[in-house]
């Protein structure tokens, strides 16, 4: 695959970063970083669209004082066509989570709404887990955990037609969660029922944990070890029925550094990164790869905090400085 983005860098985003910090906070005693923010600002851990049980709406889930929210992110009216468009938090709405989960990601399939995470085991150890929400009623899905994965949480999420997924499992060898050493792909097709698992990387060190996003041809990841160094990779199932991956590295870019989202258009996958406080935008196509500073002026542009991609939208992302929310890619 390969890449071609716009120019335009934006500063300030924290190259070391943790991609969970609360979460890694709870389970290996660090201190939670807190990017910067409105003080009465609650901050967006995540975003998808197309859950039936919200009527398809742009759903962020949101974090404050450890609370967890999930919440209906409204478009601003654009002042004239093709103008910046920003996002208006909405109430928080009822999220029914079991008592030792913490959510990472979001995606929807049809009526059930999907969040990775980590469950508790036993106090300062966590799991990788996946929770289930249907009708108001919450639960855990059977999620394959690789034995050689100790302790650790399950990260990015991708839906897969009407009713599938795919799952990013990542953690360590060790019980007691101390880096995202390993990243590990697990998929399913039929809402959990079976799964098919895979490799993404090992000896990541301190790795900076992994980004998924659906294309027409199954799965794009991209994962970065603790020195910036990303690993493209696309994945697809050997055939319908098969619950076997075929995994196909798409290239190894030392000095990448830390992917935030990936996006699918029509056309390539963008993959947003932070570069040593800049945001880079790096197209993946069938055929060639290039890159860019994104584009974007700090008056104009919420960049200089977090990209999201939006499961469940195709080319739609968010970006976030903690007080602004502009949606990027909507129609």
């Amino acid at each position: 695959m390969a890449f071609t983005g716009p120019s335009g860098a934006t500063p300030r985003l924290s190259r070391r970063a943790l991609l969970t910090s609360a979460l890694l906070a709870g389970a290996a005693g660090l201190a939670p970083a807190r990017p910067a923010r409105a003080a009465d600002a609650p901050q967006i851990r995540a975003a998808a669209t197309g859950w039936t049980g919200r009527n398809g709406e742009l759903l962020v889930l949101t974090a404050s004082d450890a609370e967890y929210a999930l919440r209906i992110l409204e478009p601003g009216e654009a002042t004239e066509p093709g103008a910046d468009v920003t996002g208006v938090l909405g109430p928080p709405l009822p999220l029914p989570l079991p008592g030792d989960f913490t959510p990472h990601s979001m995606a929807a399939t049809g009526a059930v709404l999907w969040l990775t995470g980590a469950r508790e085991s036993a106090p300062g150890r966590v799991r990788p887990a996946l929770v289930r929400i249907e009708d108001a009623d919450s639960g855990y899905a059977d999620l394959p955990v690789p034995k050689d994965i100790g302790a650790g949480l399950a990260t990015a999420i991708a839906p897969l037609g009407a009713d599938g997924i795919a799952v990013a499992i990542e953690g360590g060898a060790d019980e007691h969660l101390t880096a995202l050493s390993r990243s590990r792909l697990a998929v399913t097709t039929d809402g959990g029922s079976t799964w098919a698992a895979g490799e993404l990387a090992d000896g990541l060190g301190e790795g900076y944990g992994t980004v998924l996003a659906e294309t027409d041809r199954g799965v794009f990841a991209a994962v970065a070890d603790g020195a910036g160094t990303q690993t493209a990779l696309s994945a697809r199932l050997a055939e319908a029925g098969t619950p076997q991956l075929v995994l196909t590295p798409a290239g190894t870019y030392p000095g990448a550094g830390r992917p935030m989202a990936a996006v699918a258009a029509d056309t390539h996958v963008s993959l947003f990164s932070d570069r040593d406080g800049e945001v880079t935008e790096t197209r993946f196509t069938d055929d060639e790869r290039t890159e860019a500073a994104y584009g974007g002026a700090a008056a104009d542009c919420a960049c200089r905090g977090e990209i999201l991609a939006v499961p469940g939208r195709r080319g739609m992302w968010l970006e976030t400085d903690g007080s602004t929310i502009h949606i990027r890619g909507i129609r």
